[in-house]
C-alpha cells in the first residue's frame, strides 16, 4: 500500500470515529429520538406533567401535574411557586378552563385558541393567561399526553 492510500484510509477512519462519538441513552422502546432526549417538553412529560405553558417578557413557565401540583416559575426563573392542584372550572362552549389558585387570587386561564410564541415563533394549540395580584402574563401551551 502506498503512502497516499494509507493517508486516505487513516483520514476516513478518523472521520468515521468523529461521527460516532455522540453517545445516546438507551430507549425502553429501542427507538431513540434525539430531538426529544434534550427537549424540556419531553422531560416534563416524563416527570408526569400533563400540561405545560410558556410566556415571554418576562419569561415564565407553568406546569400542571393533574392531581398533584401547579408549578409557576416567573421573573426569568427567580420566583418559583408550587401550589396544590385544584380542579379547573370548565366552560365547554368557550373551550376554556380556569384554575383559581389559592389565597393570592391568582387565576390561570387556558383558552382553546391557537397561539404563537413571540420569541420562537412556535405554534401552540392553546393560549394561556395568568392573572396575578400585580401583573398579567400571557403565553402559549399544550397538553402533554400520557401513554
Amino acid at each position: 500500500m502506498n503512502r497516499w492510500t494509507r493517508l486516505l484510509i487513516a483520514a476516513a477512519v478518523g472521520l468515521l470515529c468523529a461521527c460516532d462519538s455522540h453517545q445516546q441513552s438507551p430507549s425502553p422502546t429501542g427507538v431513540v429520538d434525539e430531538t426529544s432526549i434534550n427537549d424540556v417538553w419531553h422531560k416534563a412529560k416524563l416527570r408526569g406533567v400533563s400540561f405545560r405553558a410558556i410566556g415571554q417578557e418576562p419569561a415564565w413557565l407553568l406546569e400542571i401535574t393533574n392531581g398533584t401540583e401547579i408549578l409557576l416559575v416567573t421573573n426569568y426563573g427567580e420566583t418559583r411557586s408550587s401550589l396544590p392542584y385544584v380542579e379547573p372550572v370548565l366552560h365547554q362552549e368557550q373551550r376554556r378552563r380556569v384554575f383559581a389558585l389559592g389565597a393570592d387570587s391568582a387565576v390561570v386561564e387556558i383558552l382553546g385558541e391557537p397561539c404563537q410564541d413571540v420569541m420562537s415563533g412556535e405554534q401552540f394549540p392553546v393560549s394561556v393567561t395568568i392573572r396575578l395580584s400585580d401583573t398579567t402574563l400571557e403565553g402559549c401551551g399544550r397538553a402533554l399526553l400520557q401513554k
